[in-house]
């Protein structure tokens, strides 16, 4: 009994330590590179794209072997069976899907605001870094976003369900939206972006793979990011 919560608080600490690297590393691209002489203001667009990919796939894989205990098996897992999760769970990307539309609806009813900031900063950086926002967006945010928001949330809520899906979602969603905050009535929108949060936390407590909720996190972004490029061609 002893040995078992030893083992809880250790996961505990280690799910708080993740949290906070990955939120005081994402201030920090910027001040990290001055360490090794350089200027970030110095690079050229695409240098700069170049390195801020860098970094992220630095902190990423850095939480990666953090997690290697659970990564690994849970990878493996997911191969190995691949076809039954697609089957049971990705019917719930629909369903993220609709509650979002919805929410975004009933928003737009009590106010001006159609846009939500977030999504117009990324719509900014789009056109100004394509290659930077699609690689990052698609590829590095799932990963990076389902080991902080969910695996880490359930090591510190591993005893109550109801619990981790709440703050895994709800910081999820707070997270796409305070970054970019410029009045109160873009706080309205930390509801349709906590919805994935909730129900990929959801779907992590019934699958208990953590490449299940990576898995339509990337289908997710990357069909909103296709999306949003043909929009702006056509």
């Amino acid at each position: 009994m002893e040995k078992k919560k030893n083992i809880e608080l250790r996961n505990m600490f280690i799910g708080f330590g993740v949290i906070l690297l990955y939120f005081i590393a994402s201030v920090l691209p910027y001040d990290f590179i001055s360490f090794f002489g350089i200027n970030y203001n110095d690079l050229n667009i695409i240098a700069r794209q170049i390195y801020l990919i860098l970094y992220e796939l630095f902190l990423t894989l850095i939480i990666v072997y953090i997690y290697k205990n659970d990564f690994i098996p849970n990878f493996k897992d997911f191969i190995k069976n691949i076809t039954i999760y697609f089957k049971k769970y990705f019917k719930y990307w629909f369903l993220i899907l609709g509650l979002m539309y919805i929410s975004n609806l009933i928003i737009t009813m009590f106010t001006t605001t159609l846009t939500p900031q977030n999504q117009q900063s990324v719509i900014e950086t789009l056109i100004e870094a394509p290659f930077y926002t699609f690689i990052i967006t698609v590829f590095i945010a799932p990963i990076l976003e389902e080991l902080v928001f969910r695996l880490s949330f359930r090591k510190i809520f591993a005893k109550t369900n109801i619990l981790f899906i709440f703050f895994s979602g709800l910081l999820f969603g707070c997270m796409h939206v305070l970054g970019s905050l410029e009045n109160l009535v873009d706080l309205l929108f930390i509801i349709p972006y906590s919805i994935p949060g909730f129900i990929f936390a959801y779907l992590y407590t019934k699958s208990k793979n953590i490449f299940v909720t990576i898995s339509l996190h990337f289908i997710h972004n990357g069909i909103m990011m296709i999306l949003q490029i043909l929009l702006m061609l056509f």
